[in-house]
């Protein structure tokens, strides 16, 4: 890497390795193996520092972001720690405010800055960011230090008054707050700063996964001497607990924890147990391993897991366990499951591996958006969009606040560590949705803000409504930090035994496999073009594996060198795999051409999106109240033979200044563009399909296009209101050119004869409008031959 000599890497990791074993962290025996997520799998990433982003969409997302960072004030986030430890701090710096502001919740966005910083450090070696990172830790460290001390008699007084229970802690609020959650208080959310509590495990993972992401991306010893300590008295706390409380009544049990994390928003606790699992790889220390297995929820959804029974939304009368609400808190469960991946990487039964398996399978495909956003509200309900929706409601589950980011960012890493275990391609084809759209959209498209980081919350859902921008202090401003500044996390994976590179995602970009001597340097204009070149620096064998996205509908083509790899057309949804033995300079072409598609809810298929090869197109606008208020689409007149959407019913238009590609909708009168731009304008992500009418080309057969029903999902929890299964099916037409593309207008007339049989058959047409319809598409040929 140009930044960064070997040598200079080398000696930060021998510098680093010897501080480690000095003060006892370090097991010596885990020095030769990886570490962090995917640390045991049989396909493993690559640490950050080892790929290097380059020029487009997504360096320019992560540079506004580094802009923020650089410019934030990385004092404003040790105030409230100060106050905690009786440390002074410099006159007029105040906290960042937000949900960082005292509050229940306070010491949360510390550990995203950290994590931030360090991702920002390793990506291009700017010393600031580590300036920033390393006095953190530096006062961090002072302030766990500080108020352990006062166990032994270290005096202290004002907001630093209290005595600590367990050695180790540290935080921006009492350590009460936290242990009040458990026996014998067990407080509940709130905002009494005396007796309530917010998610004090959700804070607690978010500092420690902050100081172990310094240790990786910086080699801090120092990071991970306090996370270590962090640990040490999270394993007290979770099997003592609150012994000087005089209503103490002994050691917690496995059902006292079962209570605690089945509460709403007091019970969430992030992935607390990725970071103890990993601190127990580090360190060797059996208790942590034990604290991680600690958080599992076993009041409920974790067995329900194993057994694949979906209870993320049930009836008020069957909610099981004791204190967990009919609908599941999103954000408070989707970590939990990235956290029982890590202990079954290190160690844990297949049952933890299952849980995750199969919980994902609840979100995708039956929760998730088009923009690969998750949660929402619905008729019926309290109108929180932080929750899940029910089963296979998409598109009831769109007129609230819209899908959270953060809830995409933790789908995104379950997905991403499920195919390390499972390397199916539908966890990237599904990541890739949400990092091209709900993330990259998650970051406004301006100058950076010393204010806030400009980052949205929800991003909504409902037609003709704006995205709004800022987020100081909340948990999606914390995670938008860390997500648009490790975009080169996923593009290349590896196997265990370095026999194998796979290229999940195209993203201009330099790998650096310095374990096996090969540089590879991809470059791409993706999402904005269609085709890559890898440069490969290396020599041996290897097998390089590139993902056929499940959209590559117009194909996938690869060539070594100028010579075409493969006479059998690539299959989308899977990779194709190059075996041979690699010389410098070679180099590696692929196309994929991008095609224009509607996708159907599948609860309504006629609330459909427009997408663009991996990128929801959003309508500009406000549509009217007509069709609910989305904009009506008539779209299948302009279709030809082959199914293309982009000759004539959505044609691009023209490239804006930034390079993005605009589109009109075949009227004219509308204008659609890629999700992730990112500014103000009233957009809509959803319209609804409006055809009266079977036609062809410009020929009407006068027989209305009507639908068929049966198909439609029976929501598991109803819906107030709205009929279920329902009665807006797919129509007739919806039906047919599903079958797209016809390379023969006989082949378009038998699919047409054949549909309209079957839709007699179920009596939804008389023989009389078959003939109609099938009369018509005979004399079609010349509307529908491909221009």
């Amino acid at each position: 890497m140009d930044w960064l000599s070997l040598r200079q890497l080398l000696r930060q990791f021998i510098f680093g390795v010897i501080a480690l074993i000095g003060i006892g962290v370090i097991r010596t025996d885990v020095l030769a193996t990886d570490l962090g997520p995917g640390s045991t799998a049989p396909v493993r990433p690559f640490r950050l520092d080892q790929v290097q982003l380059g020029n487009g969409l997504l360096q320019e997302k992560r540079d506004r972001i580094k802009a923020f960072i650089q410019s934030y004030d990385e004092r404003k986030f040790l105030v409230l720690f100060n106050n905690q430890a009786g440390r002074p701090n410099p006159s007029g710096v105040t906290p960042p405010g937000g949900w960082e502001d005292g509050g229940l919740l306070s010491g949360h966005w510390t550990g995203h800055y950290m994590t931030a910083l360090s991702q920002a450090y390793v990506d291009q070696g700017e010393q600031v960011f580590k300036t920033k990172l390393d006095w953190m830790i530096d006062e961090l460290d002072a302030c766990q230090k500080a108020i352990t001390a006062r166990m032994k008699g270290s005096a202290a007084t004002g907001a630093a008054s209290w005595v600590p229970t367990h050695p180790g802690y540290l935080g921006a609020l009492p350590e009460d707050t936290v242990l009040r959650l458990g026996p014998p208080r067990w407080a509940i959310y709130g905002s009494d700063l005396d007796t309530n509590t917010w998610a004090p495990w959700y804070t607690q993972h978010k500092i420690l996964r902050g100081l172990l992401d310094a240790y990786y991306n910086t080699n801090s010893s120092q990071a991970l001497g306090i996370a270590t300590r962090m640990a040490d008295w999270a394993y007290l706390a979770l099997t003592i607990g609150d012994k000087n409380h005089p209503k103490y009544a002994g050691n917690l049990t496995r059902d006292d924890l079962n209570y605690m994390w089945d509460l709403y928003i007091g019970g969430e606790y992030g992935g607390a147990n990725e970071v103890f699992s990993e601190i127990y790889q580090i360190t060797g220390d059996a208790r942590h391993l034990e604290t991680a297995k600690a958080f599992d929820n076993r009041e409920s959804l974790f067995g329900a897991s194993v057994a694949n029974q979906d209870i993320l939304v049930v009836g008020k009368d069957k909610v099981p366990g004791r204190r967990r609400p009919y609908r599941l808190h999103a954000n408070q469960h989707i970590p939990n499951f990235i956290g029982y991946l890590r202990v079954f990487e290190q160690g844990g039964d297949d049952s933890y591996l299952t849980a995750a398996k199969n919980f994902y399978s609840w979100l995708v495909p039956h929760r998730q958006f088009v923009t690969g956003g998750f949660g929402g509200s619905y008729a019926g309900t309290d109108g929180n969009g932080e929750l899940f929706q029910n089963r296979d409601n998409i598109a009831n589950a769109q007129a609230s606040s819209g899908a959270e980011t953060c809830t995409t960012y933790n789908v995104l890493k379950l997905a991403r560590n499920l195919f390390l275990h499972a390397h199916n391609a539908s966890y990237m084809d599904s990541y890739e949705r949400g990092l091209f759209n709900q993330i990259t959209g998650s970051r406004a498209d301006t100058s950076s803000s010393t204010q806030d980081p400009q980052l949205t919350y929800f991003q909504q859902l409902t037609p003709g409504t704006p995205r709004d921008f800022g987020n100081t202090g909340t948990c999606c401003g914390g995670t938008g930090m860390e997500s648009h500044t490790k975009y080169q996390e996923t593009i290349y994976f590896r196997a265990a035994d370095d026999s194998a590179l796979w290229v999940n995602l195209y993203i201009p970009s330099t790998l650096n496999w310095v374990e096996k001597g090969f540089v590879v340097k991809q470059e791409t204009d993706f999402p904005r073009g269609d085709t890559a070149k890898l440069v490969v620096e290396g020599q041996g064998l290897l097998d390089v594996k590139l993902r056929v996205p499940a959209w590559a509908r117009k194909g996938f083509t690869v060539s070594v060198n100028g010579q075409a790899q493969s006479e059998e057309a690539a299959q989308p949804g899977t990779y194709v795999t190059l075996s041979r033995t690699w010389q410098k300079g070679d180099v590696v072409e692929v196309e994929m051409p991008f095609s224009m598609r509607v996708e159907r809810a599948v609860d309504r298929p006629d609330t459909q999106a427009v997408i663009w090869g991996p990128i929801v197109l959003q309508l500009v606008g406000k549509p009217d109240n007509a069709n609910d208020g989305y904009y009506g689409l008539s779209l299948y007149q302009y279709l030809k033979r082959d199914g293309d959407y982009s000759k004539m019913a959505i044609k691009q238009t023209g490239i804006s200044d930034a390079g993005d590609p605009m589109f009109k909708v075949a009227n004219g009168s509308l204008t659609a563009r890629p999700y992730y731009i990112g500014d103000s304008q009233v957009v809509s992500s959803y319209f609804r399909r409006v055809e009266t009418k079977v036609v062809f080309g410009t020929l009407d057969t006068g027989v209305p296009n009507r639908k068929r029903d049966d198909g439609l999902p029976d929501y598991d929890v109803p819906v107030a209101g709205i009929s279920s299964p329902g009665t807006d099916g797919p129509t007739f037409l919806d039906l047919v050119w599903d079958q797209a593309p016809f390379s023969t207008h006989d082949k378009f007339v038998k699919a047409v004869t054949s549909m309209a049989e079957e839709f007699v058959a179920a009596g939804t047409y008389s023989a009389e409008e078959r003939d109609a319809i099938v009369s018509t598409a005979g004399k079609a040929e010349k509307e529908l031959t491909p221009n």
